[in-house]
């Protein structure tokens, strides 16, 4: 894909006009947005701090229902979006943060739903561990 080419996949902020990039007409009031300093405007479902459906969003498991029915998850989705392969190649620098974020999630999610679920069997079989309080 050429410059022109790069040039014309636009930063959610530019998509959205939620004027929360670096310089932009509401950085004063909402501060500006966490995919902006991180540089990871065709990533922004992952990132939270966004502002999403008018206000900003505080984490990732807020943002799971809008992002899938919003523009820039619909174009940049690395394997459902119309130009993720693309965003892909263009970017690599923003589609390894994308992919750690992915992956630190995961790991992070999976922790705490096995821990739950080992504090749940623990307490269950309480009796089986003698000496042992959880």
């Amino acid at each position: 894909m050429s410059r022109d080419n790069k040039a014309s996949l636009k930063n959610c902020w530019e998509i959205l006009g939620c004027e929360r990039h670096a310089r932009g007409s509401k950085v004063l009031e909402f501060g500006e947005c966490s995919a902006s300093k991180t540089k990871m405007g065709h990533s922004c479902w992952a990132v939270s701090g966004t502002l999403c459906g008018g206000k900003v969003s505080k984490s990732h498991k807020e943002k799971q229902i809008s992002c899938k029915s919003c523009d820039v998850y619909r174009l940049y989705h690395r394997s459902s979006g119309k130009h993720g392969r693309v965003i892909k190649k263009l970017y690599p620098e923003e589609d390894r943060k994308y992919h750690q974020i992915m992956i630190n999630r995961l790991i992070r999610n999976n922790f705490s739903d096995s821990h739950y679920n080992n504090q749940q069997y623990f307490r269950s079989n309480k009796s089986n561990y003698r000496g042992n309080t959880i």
